[in-house]
Formats: structure tokens, C-alpha cells, sequence
């Protein structure tokens, strides 16, 4: 999955967390669901129909999870900007505090810390 070679190469995955499942990176062909589930000889009257609904669900459930893990990784790479963007404006205050105090004026106690972004899976 693109997104979430993108997540890692940005250094924004949590340490430890490994890739998603295999089931969540590829997907998987449709097949003829009645060839999977059916039985060569057996009677299986009304229990067909119910094992093809619940096999129908699990696949929509797992195209939601694929879009979920997407719209996750996005959102872990949105954050990682943002974050870059918050360095940015932290240095930005730091130096005109650094001006300020410079001049006179006093400014905010020092020592700001950057807040830690983290997104678990």
C-alpha cells in the first residue's frame, strides 16, 4: 500500500508496529462465491444462501477496512506536516522572543516542548 510505504519513509509510524495485514495490502480477487461455499452432493437447502450473504459482508468489511488503513495513513501524513509546520512556527516565536529580549521586553519563560504526535493502529 502506497500510503503506508509513505508513512513509514516519513518516519511517522509508531516503533514496534509492523506492516498492516496481508489481507489489508492486496486485494484479493472476487470470485464466484457459490464455487467457494458449495459442495459437490450435499443438500444444503437455506444455509446456502445465508453462507453467501455472510461471505458477501466480509468482503464489504474488508474493503472498509482497506479504506479505513488509507484514510489513516493520510491522516498520519497530514500530521507529520503539520507537526513540521508547528517547528516552524515554534522557531519562528523563539527567535522573536530571542529579539524581544534582545530589546528589552521580556518575553515567556522558555522552554517549550514540541508535543508528540503519535497514531497507533
Amino acid at each position: 500500500m502506497e500510503l503506508w510505504k509513505q508513512l513509514r519513509q516519513a518516519g511517522l509510524v509508531p516503533p514496534g508496529l509492523g506492516p498492516p495485514p496481508r489481507a489489508l495490502r492486496v486485494v484479493a480477487p472476487v470470485k464466484r462465491v457459490g464455487q467457494t461455499l458449495m459442495f459437490p452432493g450435499a443438500d444444503t437447502g437455506g444455509a446456502r444462501e445465508s453462507l453467501l450473504w455472510i461471505w458477501k459482508e466480509l468482503v464489504n468489511l474488508r474493503l472498509v477496512d482497506v479504506q479505513l488503513l488509507g484514510q489513516l495513513c493520510s491522516l498520519g501524513l497530514e500530521m507529520g506536516a503539520l507537526q513540521e509546520e508547528l517547528i516552524t512556527f515554534l522557531e519562528e516565536e523563539e527567535d522573536r522572543e530571542l529579539e524581544g529580549k534582545q530589546e528589552g521586553a521580556c518575553g515567556p519563560a522558555p522552554g517549550h516542548r514540541l508535543p508528540d504526535f503519535e497514531m497507533t493502529i
